[in-house]
């Protein structure tokens, strides 16, 4: 058994969706697929747009949703034949209905709270199953969706919840024991369900966490995540034009590329599938002869060479100044327990001797909320001067070179160093971990590109040059 998942690009026009209804229908002949859909490209932005404009009481929510309406019946009428089109079109009709009547009761309340929101969002998934099923039936198979917000439970944190792993697996568990394995079962990504059985999502992207959710409670053969791309790149191909497929990664570095800027996958797909030990490929809907990137145990103890650069821009770097070196263990505590109570996500922390500061990385988005609350906790602090009172620099990004090997990592650190210094590229820290697989830096954002381009010309263009040349891998 097998499990599939389609993202919105691979589904978002009515000829690919034709074509991935061909690769469904070949992959379920061959071995028992359960698919996965997200929402066909776009949508979701559109029901979020929907939502915020009924929040305000503004009825350009209704062109929204006419707009929505016409995308999804257009996709009938131009993959569904008219002898089989009607009796799917009450299907459709009915999701409409519940649709507008959500997105009026926002306008008439002129709010919309988390859990709302969740219950809207998710139609994109139940519109593109509902269609993928009546294809699927149209050319003679059989097939029949299952609503996800019954197979995965969560916790109650809207918009970005948390899997209950116990009670999903076995709820996963009983369902594939029912299961008819002569039809196609196709599942909405994207989509669980809280205790109370109100709908929740599982963050923007989850539908390939909702596979590998699937494949791992079920012990899959294997998790194909269909996408854009020819699988995971050597860098972001909008900026190295020369980017190359990486043919196979280990779970380590595939959840360390998708954390640290890799829009591949999304960031919790791969920790479900490397507890039971359930590979994932990276397939391209586009090129079906391309190889794509297999994630799995990978022994890559002598390779020398990194694997990928990444990038995550829209940074802040907040710190403080403690002239009293006395006070820095309270002062550490009480900060990391103002994180945690905040619940704001720190990239990279770094302390220095000197004057004592202390340097968190957030994203940018969090910045006034952090500086803020650091006023309102050390404000006897601050006027005593204790400590200083938080400055901030914007507009910074992390890179990163995932996947060095430890047998290697001076040397490829060394190289960086290198060429940081030869480009003129100046970085504002080092947060290094000996331990970690990736190495990475602050850099200024508007340095992104040409540090991204100089670090794939010496380490992938370079390296293929020699290894060419030599067949000796150099890594001095």
């Amino acid at each position: 058994m097998k499990v599939i998942k389609f993202g919105g690009t691979s589904i978002g026009a009515s000829d690919l969706f034709l074509k991935v209804a061909k690769i469904i229908s070949d992959r379920s002949e061959k071995e028992f697929t359960i698919v996965v859909l997200s929402a066909f490209g776009g949508i979701t932005d559109k029901l979020l747009e929907a939502i915020k404009f009924a929040g305000k009481g503004n009825q350009k929510y209704i062109d929204i949703l006419e707009k929505i309406k016409s995308i999804h019946y257009e996709f009938l009428s131009k993959v569904v034949t008219s002898g089989n089109r009607q009796q799917f079109l009450n299907r459709i009709n009915n999701l409409f209905i519940e649709l507008e009547n959500k997105l009026k009761g926002v306008f008439l309340l002129q709010e919309c709270s988390n859990r709302i929101s969740d219950s809207i969002v998710t139609y994109g998934e139940y519109l593109s199953n509902c269609l993928m099923v009546c294809l699927l039936k149209s050319q003679g198979k059989e097939s029949e969706f299952y609503d996800a917000k019954k197979l995965i439970r969560t916790n109650s944190n809207y918009g970005d919840a948390e899997v209950n792993f116990a009670a999903t697996n076995h709820l996963l568990q009983e369902w594939f024991n029912r299961l008819n394995q002569d039809h196609i079962p196709i599942v909405n990504g994207f989509t669980g369900s809280d205790e109370n059985g109100h709908i929740t999502t599982l963050g923007r992207s989850g539908s390939d966490y909702t596979a590998t959710i699937i494949g791992a409670a079920l012990k899959a053969s294997i998790v194909e995540i269909w996408t854009d791309v020819d699988g995971v790149l050597s860098a972001d191909p909008k900026v190295v034009s020369s980017a190359i497929t990486l043919h196979q990664l280990s779970y380590n570095e595939a959840t360390s590329l998708a954390v640290l800027g890799g829009k591949v996958i999304h960031p919790k797909t791969i920790a479900p599938v490397e507890k039971q030990n359930v590979p994932v490929s990276i397939l391209n809907t586009f090129r079906l002869e391309a190889r794509g990137t297999f994630i799995g145990r990978i022994n890559n103890q002598n390779d020398a060479n990194i694997k990928t650069i990444t990038y995550l821009k829209g940074l802040s770097s907040i710190s403080i100044f403690e002239p009293e070196s006395k006070y820095c263990q309270i002062i550490l505590f009480r900060l990391f327990g103002m994180l945690a109570r905040l619940e704001i996500p720190v990239f990279t922390i770094s302390k220095s001797a000197y004057k004592q500061s202390i340097s968190f990385i957030v994203q940018s988005e969090y910045e006034h909320v952090f500086l803020e609350e650091i006023k309102r906790e050390f404000v006897l602090e601050i006027e005593k001067g204790f400590i200083s009172e938080a400055t901030s620099r914007n507009n910074l990004a992390l890179i990163s070179a995932i996947g060095i090997n430890s047998n290697f990592n001076s040397l490829v650190i060394s190289r960086i160093h290198d060429v940081l210094e030869n480009n003129g590229i100046k970085s504002l820290m080092f947060p290094y971990d000996p331990c970690s697989l990736n190495f990475s830096f602050i850099i200024d954002e508007s340095e992104v590109n040409k540090t991204v381009i100089v670090l794939h010309k010496k380490f992938f263009e370079e390296y293929i040059y020699s290894k060419k040349e030599s067949k000796v891998v150099n890594v001095a």
